[in-house]
């Protein structure tokens, strides 16, 4: 049975090698993290005064490339991984061998796990490696601690959107289905979930108050200097219960927890309870760790949730 299950995991590592999409996502990813590291650290050369943790910087840059290109990787694994074996009629071939169900769905997961593994880390120690290459960025071993636990989540989210798209795939019938429907819900979640929960606030808090806005705009250059500290109160208790609406929405999100934990993970302010801050300071790891353990959860959850769901479907389907 392991034999059977490490064997469809090294042809399905070998397909994915030589596969056009794999690599043309790659390079897409290593050409996004690596202009955005570029320009940060490139940044850095042009103030007069260097920025207090220029690697944890730049490490936020890379986890704002991987929001989005990590969920794109995992789908382009998952979305045909039952499916295109359906449509190509080798499915029922595969099966009518010696065969467990199990160890054809366990031996595509331990491949796609291998490969989204290689491909974030790789790509993100590229894009850490320009930046101390080109612009000599010190790097210190809290950093390296930060990154390696950063390309930890990074790799759990992107597994997340492929447990998510091979449950899709596994009763589908054709993969254009099971990559519109993988792509919808990651659209939903990237993109149209925070629109839907600012209007969400707003509606609920109605309008902003003008007078507060106008005034917060003309001092936000002197924060924790408010020549009128009413009114700017006044704007950051009203953007204050916003985000907490807000955050309350997008909690049905993967992608909000994933920047919930990097959000913290690189010391950057995640709401406006931060706002007229001088100096972002960094969290110590462990304290990110102790006040991020829903997050965590919900990240680690919910492919754990699919990957069970895909088992139920793939072993009692009857393929035709």
């Amino acid at each position: 049975m392991i034999e059977n299950t490490f064997s469809i995991a090294r042809k399905e590592l070998t397909d994915a090698i030589t596969s056009k999409r794999l690599w043309l996502i790659v390079g897409i990813f290593l050409l996004f993290s690596i202009a955005s590291t570029y320009a940060t650290s490139f940044g850095f050369m042009m103030r007069s005064q260097q920025a207090t943790r220029p690697m944890v910087q730049i490490a936020s840059t890379i986890a704002s490339t991987t929001a989005y290109m990590a969920p794109l990787l995992g789908i382009a694994l998952a979305f045909d991984a039952v499916s295109g074996e359906r449509e190509r009629g080798t499915l029922r071939i595969l099966l009518s061998r010696p065969i467990y169900r199990e160890d054809v769905i366990n031996g595509k997961i331990i491949s796609a796990l291998a490969v989204i593994g290689l491909t974030i880390t790789i790509s993100s120690l590229t894009s850490v490696s320009v930046s101390i290459l080109l612009h000599n960025v010190a790097v210190t071993l809290d950093d390296i601690m930060r990154i390696c636990l950063f390309i930890v989540f990074s790799i759990v989210l992107s597994f997340a959107y492929y447990a998510f798209s091979l449950f899709i795939s596994t009763f589908s019938n054709k993969s254009s289905h099971s990559l519109i429907i993988s792509i919808g819900i990651w659209i939903f979640f990237a993109f149209i979930l925070s629109i839907i929960s600012s209007f969400v606030a707003i509606a609920v808090l109605g309008s902003p108050p003008t007078r507060a806005i106008a005034i917060f705009n003309r001092t936000q250059g002197q924060f924790g200097n408010f020549t009128s500290p009413r009114e700017s109160e006044e704007y950051l208790s009203y953007m204050r219960k916003e985000a907490e609406i807000s955050s309350i929405i997008q909690a049905f999100s993967i992608n909000y927890h994933y920047t919930q934990i990097t959000n913290s993970l690189f010391g950057f302010a995640t709401g406006p309870l931060e706002f007229g801050q001088r100096e972002r300071a960094t969290t110590s790891i462990s304290t990110v760790l102790s006040t991020r353990v829903i997050d965590i959860v919900v990240l680690i959850v919910f492919p754990i949730v699919f990957l069970v769901a895909s088992y139920m479907v793939f072993t009692r389907r009857q393929e035709k």
